[in-house]
């Protein structure tokens, strides 16, 4: 009932204003003539604008029958929508002397929310530039990256080229956010502050099918390069077909880049599979050179993707590697390829030699950074014909006859500071062993502190890590160290076997 009124008063407004101007008016007024509006269809808040005649004639201007203000501009009328304006149909309306009026049509169209298709590059550091392309990224607000506004270098409907803002946290995934009067839109894929790693990652740089500090190392004729749209990403990707026979059969690799050994990494690519190939539903994984490490199986779709890989560096040096060769003809997309740093070392260890590869091989009765090895009845040796990292180990050996659990204590005294908590890691692979113990040593009487895992077997074979947490208490020690040592029983007479391998204790993050 209160809209028709509403209504029915705005139409009264209308013809009282009418039926005011035509009595005032003595002269008829010259005929009003629209020549044009500027566009076919407006958003609301967007001007009006009207080309034509005699404009200096219009006395009001409405929105079906709401009033509106105004501006006259020699042979122009500007009328500016309200941001509530209805979205449909829309009669305009111009009201002269004489109840005289003109009256044209304009749709008003809802504004078009943002939607943004590429980021290039996945990472930049704080002052690098970043490019957006995408649909209605016209009628810019802002660009805010971590919450922090970015600088605008250009911007297009299509287009958008900004600049990471300074000091924002680096290595984690920052929200990337666009702003327009239509809405908000974020990518699709992860953005870091950080720099790549590595150099062209966007691959745009070479000539012909090959890639500037990138390498074929198996299959190149298998992987060109292409910028036929639909099938680059941004600007020129690879083209990847793969061999079939083994993942690294077809093998994209980067230039040997510096590394942290210990430090946190990502790996970023994106991917996808062409249609109507094995690529889509394919799988590739992820691996490095020199001291390779290996990713899981990824599968592929038919739509961009961004693949990530965690890796801990274990070489002072790194290259990435992309092995695409594992579905036989199965063609992929593949581009802006990004590795950086994510995560610093860990503490560097409080024990000495626990790699054990600063010891000479054989009898194991002088170890660097160690006192020694127990054993009667038992031997131990340094030895390179296993190893859980690098080339040595200790091997241990406990005989059946008369033997007891502690006849092998390997032990290796630390320095530890009183109250400070601490995490001890080693690295176990043995036969015939029924259970082998860990134990921190501090001074105390009997002079072991905690069992670190009692009910440890070892029967597999298998390399296997035991980790413990221990509180330093130098109460009962003068010299303010603490000792590692171990102890095992074998199983029934046979004895039994077991290696040892990277032990280090850290302060506990």
């Amino acid at each position: 009932m209160l809209k028709n009124l509403r209504l029915i008063s705005k139409s009264l407004l209308l013809i009282a204003i009418v039926f005011v101007v035509s009595c005032n008016e003595d002269d008829v007024a010259p005929m009003v003539v629209i020549n044009s509006i500027e566009s076919d269809n407006f958003y609301p808040g967007e001007d009006v604008i009207l080309t034509g005649q005699n404009f200096n004639t219009v006395l009001f201007t409405f929105l079906d029958r709401n009033q509106v203000p105004f501006q006259l501009q020699g042979e122009m009328i500007i009328i500016s929508l309200p941001e509530s304006q209805p979205i449909g149909t829309t009669v305009l309306t111009l009201v002269m002397a004489d109840g005289y009026v003109e009256t044209a049509n304009i749709e008003v169209v809802a504004r078009p929310f943002p939607i943004i298709q590429t980021i290039s590059p996945s990472a930049a550091p704080g002052g690098g530039q970043v490019t957006l392309t995408g649909t209605s990224l016209g009628d810019l607000i802002s660009v805010t990256i971590g919450g922090v506004e970015a600088s605008v270098v250009s911007s297009s409907s299509t287009e958008l080229v900004v600049t990471v803002p300074m000091g924002l946290t680096e290595g984690i995934p920052t929200e990337f956010i666009v702003a327009t009067n239509g809405g908000e839109a974020s990518p699709s894929s992860d953005f870091y502050v950080g720099q790549n790693l590595l150099s062209n990652g966007e691959l745009e740089l070479g000539s012909g099918d090959d890639f500037d500090n990138w390498g074929k190392w198996n299959g190149g004729d298998l992987m060109t390069a292409t910028t036929a749209a639909g099938d680059a990403y941004s600007g020129r990707s690879l083209r990847a077909v793969g061999d079939g026979r083994d993942a690294w059969r077809t093998q994209f690799v980067s230039d040997e880049v510096p590394t942290v050994v210990g430090a946190e990494y990502k790996l970023l690519v994106l991917i996808k599979g062409d249609g109507g190939t094995p690529g889509v539903g394919g799988n590739i994984r992820f691996s490095t050179n020199p001291n390779a490490l290996y990713s899981g199986n990824y599968n592929i779709t038919g739509e961009w993707q961004q693949l990530e890989w965690t890796i801990t560096a274990n070489s002072p040096s790194t290259r990435a590697v992309l092995d695409l060769g594992a579905v036989e003809g199965a063609v992929y997309f593949v581009d802006n390829i990004t590795l950086l740093q994510t995560g610093t070392p860990p503490p560097p260890p409080i024990n000495v030699n626990g790699s054990f590869e600063d010891s000479e091989l054989g009898a194991a009765d002088n170890i660097t950074g160690w006192g020694g090895l127990n054993g009667s009845n038992a031997s131990g040796e340094i030895t390179d014909e296993d190893s859980h990292d690098g080339d040595k180990s200790v091997k241990m050996t406990i005989n059946a006859i008369g033997a007891n659990p502690w006849d092998i204590q390997p032990t290796s005294v630390m320095d530890v500071v009183d109250g400070q908590e601490y995490t001890l890691s080693v690295w176990f692979k043995g036969r015939g062993i029924s259970n082998i113990k860990v134990a921190i040593d501090q001074g105390g009487d009997p002079g072991w502190a905690e069992w670190a895992a009692p009910e440890s077997s070892f029967q597999t074979n298998e390399w296997v890590e035991v980790t413990y947490d221990f509180v330093a208490s130098t109460t009962n020690t003068s010299s303010g160290n603490a000792r590692f040592a171990i102890s095992m029983s074998y199983e029934g007479n046979v004895g039994g076997v077991i290696y040892m391998d990277d032990l280090e204790v850290r302060i506990k993050e």
